[in-house]
């Protein structure tokens, strides 16, 4: 298969020619007439106009072509780039992948080869601050980890939030490896130096560092995850809500389970995603069923929207719902315990299918004392149903 790269970034050209799917790279400055069959095109919003994306499609009408756009600071711009790249049948790529991200996601779709980002890697994300996505994350790491063989890593990817009040933390952070970050130097050593161990599973706190909430670059956060992928067998994402920031977007890309965590407040289901799907997700192909659904801290009231008609808000299909405990939650806190721990069954229970939704599709192994535990426990319901 041969393919054109319309940059001047060579590093595309040498990545591609390491694939053993593309048997030719050309590395184009501009439009033109191939001297060879051309199978698919890569277009870089560094050099290439989208206004001549005609101008290509006429020359090349039944070619895959593929457009990354260069840094784009306006909603407006990008819906106008998403449009007419769809008028063309372009398919966009999102802004913030790197050059690796950028030519496996190509040979990924050009090829129908088996997904390469490992179903192992879980995602939360919030539809606003306060909806309870690291509450969420800590106590299902805390269920998971309990009943499987592997180990289990929290990564918390939230810029503006380092989740380290939950329990004593002990380990550092994740601006505390910035500098391995930004040298390409970071090793599973370090990284494992660096978590905390807590309890039944490993965590990498976030950024407490005020003045690098947005300095996180994508190669970064990509390097980040590879290497956690080394050491650890699960890891969960706490990525926040800011879709504009590279650590929430790397998450977004690098995840094949990703879910959404909400309340019952209607600035997160109807005032703030709505928005960041519309201009953010959605431009460059993501979808609402991409994300599974996880209601917190709920409460069953009828001046409070329902399960069903958050579903419908949101477009998604629900997981679980996490009810609300109320003091206990605040009490778990001041005592800095996880509520799974110190919480009834009520709680745990919604927690615990999250976990089972997990060992499922990660194919984890599950300790054979929580397996005999867990048939116990259905011998003895079934005999008080009879």
């Amino acid at each position: 298969m041969n393919i054109v790269v319309i940059s001047k970034n060579t590093i595309f050209k040498e990545l591609f020619e390491k694939s053993e799917e593309i048997k030719t790279a050309l590395l184009w400055d501009e439009v033109k007439v191939a001297t060879l069959d051309v199978h698919v095109f890569l277009l870089d919003g560094e050099i290439f106009d989208v206004q001549q994306l005609s101008e290509i499609r006429e020359k090349y009408p039944d070619q895959p072509i593929f457009y990354k756009p260069a840094s784009i600071n306006s909603d407006l711009i990008m819906k106008t780039v998403t449009r007419l790249c769809a008028a063309h049948k372009v398919k966009v790529l999102h802004e913030l992948l790197t050059s690796e991200q950028i030519v496996e996601e190509i040979l990924n779709q050009i090829t129908n080869r088996k997904d390469y980002i490992s179903k192992r890697l879980i995602s939360f994300f919030g539809t606003h601050s306060g909806a309870g996505v690291t509450t969420t994350v800590l106590n299902l790491a805390r269920s998971l980890s309990q009943r499987v063989e592997e180990r289990v890593l929290v990564l918390s990817l939230n810029s503006w939030d380092p989740a380290d009040y939950f329990y004593h933390y002990n380990g550092q952070y994740l601006n505390d490896l910035k500098v391995d970050l930004k040298t390409h130097s970071l090793t599973p050593g370090r990284l494992s130096e660096a978590v905390s161990y807590y309890l039944s599973f490993y965590h990498l706190a976030g950024n407490r560092d005020i003045k690098m909430q947005r300095f996180y670059q994508p190669f970064e956060i990509e390097q980040l995850i590879k290497v956690a992928q080394e050491v650890f067998d699960v890891i969960l994402i706490d990525a926040g809500t800011h879709f504009d920031t590279a650590p929430t977007v790397q998450s977004y890309l690098s995840s094949n389970l990703k879910f959404l965590v909400t309340n019952q407040e209607e600035k997160g289901y109807r005032g703030y995603f709505p928005y960041v799907f519309q201009q953010l997700i959605e431009p460059v192909g993501g979808k609402s069923e991409d994300f599974m659904l996880v209601i917190n801290k709920f409460q069953p009231s009828n001046t409070l929207i329902n399960e069903k008609a958050l579903e419908e808000e949101l477009n998604m299909t629900r997981v679980a719902t996490v009810p609300d405990m109320g003091e206990l939650g605040a009490m778990a806190a001041f005592q800095k315990k996880l509520l799974y721990d110190i919480s009834d069954s009520f709680y745990t229970k919604n927690i615990d299918l999250l976990s089972n939704l997990i060992i499922s599709e990660c194919k984890l192994t599950e300790k054979a004392d929580m397996a005999v535990e867990r048939k116990e426990k259905k011998k003895f319901f079934a005999f008080l149903g009879k």
